[in-house]
């Protein structure tokens, strides 16, 4: 990822801004059952192959800081929320991705459980996190 910040650099004008968008570096996605008025947590989905690419592209943006390529301008931590109708919609959902999370143990049969006694008109949320680091082109 280093040489893809550095090659994106060299396409800048000085003071041209690089905005990186990435998962959260320890908060994975969250699963909750919702109806109106009620918010039913499920769990915290768990994917232990992407934490080192997480640490690898925060570790790249720190490199090209470090060597004074871009400053750091600010790094926001954001989250927005997935409203999904059943559970087989959830597993197309968590399978588009290219490393998809899952759930721990139990938290399979604890979604179903939770939507199977579920009041009418609930569905699944979804809530994943992100950050966004702003970067300004030095030199």
């Amino acid at each position: 990822m280093v040489h893809a910040l550095e090659r994106a650099r060299r396409h800048l004008a000085p003071g041209g801004f690089l905005v990186c968008i990435q998962p959260h570096r320890t908060r994975r996605p969250f699963i909750a059952v919702r109806s109106p008025g009620r918010r039913q947590p499920i769990c915290e989905l768990i994917n232990p192959v992407f934490q080192p690419l997480i640490d690898s592209a925060n570790g790249a943006i720190a490199s090209i800081v470090e060597s004074g390529l871009v400053s750091l301008i600010r790094a926001e931590h954001h989250q927005f929320r997935v409203r999904i109708a059943s559970p087989s919609q959830l597993r197309l959902y968590l399978t588009d991705g290219i490393r998809p999370p899952r759930f721990p143990a139990g938290g399979r049969k604890r979604l179903l459980e939770v939507w199977g006694a579920r009041p009418s008109g609930a569905w699944i949320e979804v809530t994943e996190h992100m950050t966004v680091v702003g970067m300004q082109a030095t030199r």
